[in-house]
């Protein structure tokens, strides 16, 4: 009896090992990888890294009204090294589902204009010891990316001298950054004006102004204007001011109607400011959107935050607490606040801050583009002096939605 019960233990307890063996498999080859990984980390040569880096948003792809996907970010570098270190290109790697695609390049001139240096005294791209650049990433694709698993990496190509070498000549180098992962869903909203000849100025596109404003606030980097457009409206004679360019009447856009862009809850509105004489902003850095509504809203999953500047003085139709309607009439168009003329600053946001929060992609539900300004340049000196527009046909002409317009874009968001 003794023996038997001997037996069925022994067998009970191959039986137990045989089914363990799987898993002590595999931990034992997970043993042996992280064994391997120590190894080989113990004895490479020491990593040293002479650039970081970070990113100051996860991006989100939206397209615009050239019909061309976008997404956005900003990628701040610092020079550990003590030396000048030179940047001589930045590539754009999407990586989706094991494949890996270089979706941006910058290099020479493309680069310099890319790169926001505070030193003035050094070039754009040349860094000296301990100082930071931003670079300004927009990328633009003809087709979506739609892997669930996107990341991007930035590849670094600068030159600096080799570490610990006596000779401080340059050479050249390469590093590759931590992935970025990326953020949540498009907002889709509604317009904030009426009408035919809303053009677009600042946005996405744009290489300076609003895409620009990276501000340090609250001890971080933001830019909360980084989507921002601002609206001008082109009259049915073609002007967007005409004379006497000192009048604000004499802008086809001032006195228009504003409206929610969608369902939400007012939770600031600032309205103690007169308008600005013409070309002659006001300078106030703690109010620079002068008379202001923002709204937060809660719809498609995401929270998010619209943002309305630049309005005329008791012209807000809301108090904070206030629940608004998509479409609802919140407030009139001015000129109050850091601006030249008449117009509207608007938009989307993940907090409530003025600035200091973190500007997020959003497109409009509809719209018909009718026209484009090549040259913005010349449209905006024509504005300035009150002379007539000259509007470019445009192949993207017609209806268009889930799109966000482009800078030099000319719409009409109907009645």
């Amino acid at each position: 009896m003794k023996l038997a019960y001997q037996i069925a233990l022994s067998a009970a307890a191959a039986l137990s090992l045989n089914l363990l063996a799987p898993q002590l498999s595999l931990a034992a080859d997970s043993s042996i990888d992280s064994l391997q990984s120590d190894i080989a980390k113990a004895t490479k040569p020491v990593p040293w890294t002479e650039l970081l880096t970070s990113t100051t948003t996860k991006p989100r792809q939206f397209r615009g009204s050239d019909g061309k996907f976008n997404w956005l970010w900003e990628m701040k570098i610092t020079s550990f090294s003590g030396h000048a270190v030179t940047l001589d290109q930045i590539d754009v790697i999407a990586h989706q589902k094991n494949k890996e695609e270089t979706v941006l390049s910058l290099k020479d001139v493309a680069l310099k204009n890319k790169i926001l240096n505070p030193d003035k005294k050094s070039v754009p791209n040349e860094l000296r010891p301990g100082a930071s650049v931003i670079v300004f990433i927009n990328v633009e694709l003809e087709k979506p990316l739609t892997s669930e698993d996107l990341s991007f990496t930035q590849k670094i190509r600068y030159r600096a001298p080799v570490l610990g070498a006596k000779d401080p000549k340059p050479v050249s180098k390469v590093i590759e950054t931590a992935p970025l992962t990326t953020g949540g869903a498009t907002i889709v909203i509604s317009p904030p004006l009426r009408g035919k000849g809303w053009l677009a100025i600042g946005g996405y596109a744009s290489i300076i102004g609003h895409r620009r404003a990276l501000f340090p606030i609250s001890n971080q980097l933001l830019c909360a204007q980084r989507f921002a457009i601002d609206w001008l409206q082109v009259s049915a004679d073609n002007y967007t001011t005409k004379k006497p360019v000192t009048s604000m009447e004499s802008a086809t856009c001032y006195g228009k109607p504003i409206y929610a862009v969608a369902d939400g809850v007012v939770v600031g509105v600032v309205d103690q400011f007169d308008n600005q004489p013409q070309f002659k902003p006001s300078g106030n850095i703690d109010f620079p959107g002068g008379n202001t509504i923002t709204i937060k809203h809660n719809e498609q999953g995401q929270e998010f935050y619209s943002f309305y500047a630049h309005l005329l003085r008791n012209s807000p139709k809301v108090k904070i607490g206030q629940t608004v309607k998509r479409g609802e009439q919140i407030a009139t168009l001015g000129n109050s606040g850091n601006t030249t003329g008449p117009h509207l600053h608007f938009h989307i946001t993940d907090a409530a801050g003025t600035l200091g929060s973190d500007g997020i992609p959003y497109v409009f539900d509809q719209f018909e583009l009718t026209g484009t300004f090549n040259d913005l340049k010349k449209c905006l000196e024509a504005d300035d002096k009150g002379l007539p527009q000259t509007l470019d046909k445009s192949p993207l002409a017609g209806k268009h939605q889930q799109e966000l317009v482009k800078e030099g874009h000319v719409v009409d968001f109907g009645e």
